[in-house]
């Protein structure tokens, strides 16, 4: 999974951290201690007919991390946590993709833990309130680096975030929905112990 996704992941599931009006998006969602679901993803490239799909499960804790497990179309495994963002790798071991003292550690733990002055000064939000609950908000990064990576990012939900939709500088556009969200049961020990 790459840097970039892992980012989004976190933002996706940390929403309610964005800067909104009182009666705006963030008064719309729910902040759980615990959410876990389902994702599916389409990864549609540049010059290919057919996107590249996959599917998997994650669990979020907040203050803890994410743990973010892809099951098809082969399994692995990322956990933003402690320790930082650590990929399992097929044989068992594991990859550091930053570690927790990196900068790109510090915007992920500033979505996770609601810090709005850091998250104003990497994206400008556009919402559109539904007056059936529903809602999209699109960010449009400020920073040079986040701008080489992404075109936009549009999210679309609920209570919950339900879509992402990844306009990348490049051209290639990821769209993620999650499914069968839930905020139980707790976190095992073995679930924290991964997050730490």
């Amino acid at each position: 999974m790459s840097r970039w996704l892992v980012s989004l992941l976190v933002l996706v599931l940390a929403a309610p951290a964005l800067a909104s009006p009182p009666d705006g998006v963030a008064a719309r969602l729910r902040q759980p201690e615990v959410l876990r679901g389902g994702f599916e993803q389409d990864k549609q490239l540049q010059g290919f007919r057919n996107p590249l799909r996959s599917s998997g499960d994650f669990l979020l804790v907040r203050g803890r991390g994410l743990a973010w497990d892809t099951r098809a179309p082969f399994p692995s495994g990322t956990v933003i946590g402690a320790r930082g963002i650590i990929v399992s790798t097929p044989d068992g071991g594991e990859r550091v993709l930053a570690h927790a003292d990196d900068p790109a550690q510090d915007l992920l733990m500033a979505l996770v833990g609601a810090d709005l002055e850091a998250l104003a000064r990497s994206f400008e939000t556009q919402e559109t309130l539904l007056e059936d609950g529903r809602w999209r908000l699109r960010l449009l990064p400020r920073d040079a680096g986040l701008h080489s990576v992404f075109a936009s990012v549009e999210l679309a939900g609920d209570e919950h975030v339900r879509e992402v939709r990844i306009e990348e500088a490049g051209g290639d556009t990821t769209v993620l929905r999650f499914l069968e969200l839930r905020t139980s049961p707790p976190p095992t020990d073995a679930e924290l112990a991964r997050l730490d």
